[in-house]
């Protein structure tokens, strides 16, 4: 995937998938590559959540002071407000985050899940509602068993499927520390 400059141009970032079935996107998943300290980019109307992918550290603080959080790896996600004034540092050099953005709306009923697994975990189709999965590895390698298939899931990769096309889906870390992210949408 392409990457393109952040809205303020101090970062870049590859679009994963992003809502297409309304005229303003409901949703909006990426890869935020942070090269050095820089200030992020503000989405009014939007709620955020983080997650640093691979190693590193990442540092952030909201400008007037309200809140600071420090992400590293295996962290769950931090969710804050999309308008706020985020200051990022980046003490051990460029760092990948994960960036799940949600347009808060009147309208918007879509329930979102952004999940740090690190443990044998399954996807079910439920046959309710139909959901988008994104599986992110973080750290480690992880087994994916989809019927009697097994597939390697890795770090750098992405895996993406409907829940229509979903059985019973278990992923099971094969080294230790392994860390998966695994978003619904």
């Amino acid at each position: 995937m392409a990457a393109v400059p952040w809205r303020n141009g101090q970062g870049l970032t590859r679009i994963i998938a992003e809502d297409n079935a309304h005229t303003l996107p409901e949703w909006r998943l990426s890869v935020a590559d942070i090269l050095h300290d820089a200030p992020f980019s503000a989405f009014a109307g939007w709620q955020r959540s983080i997650a640093l992918l691979g190693s590193g550290v990442l540092e952030m603080q909201e400008k007037a002071g309200e809140w600071q959080h420090a992400l590293g790896a295996c962290c769950p996600p931090y969710v804050f407000c999309g308008a706020d004034e985020v200051l990022s540092s980046c003490p051990n050099g460029a760092v990948q985050a994960l960036n799940l953005m949600v347009r808060r709306s009147e309208n918007a009923e879509k329930i979102v899940e952004f999940v740090l697994h690190q443990t044998v975990f399954s996807i079910q189709n439920m046959g309710q509602t139909k959901s988008d999965y994104f599986l992110f590895p973080s750290t480690g390698a992880w087994t994916m068993r989809s019927g009697d298939v097994d597939y390697p899931v890795t770090p750098g990769n992405v895996w993406h499927c409907r829940s229509e096309n979903l059985q019973n889906t278990v992923l099971k870390p094969v080294e230790e520390k392994s860390s998966l992210y695994c978003i619904r949408v």
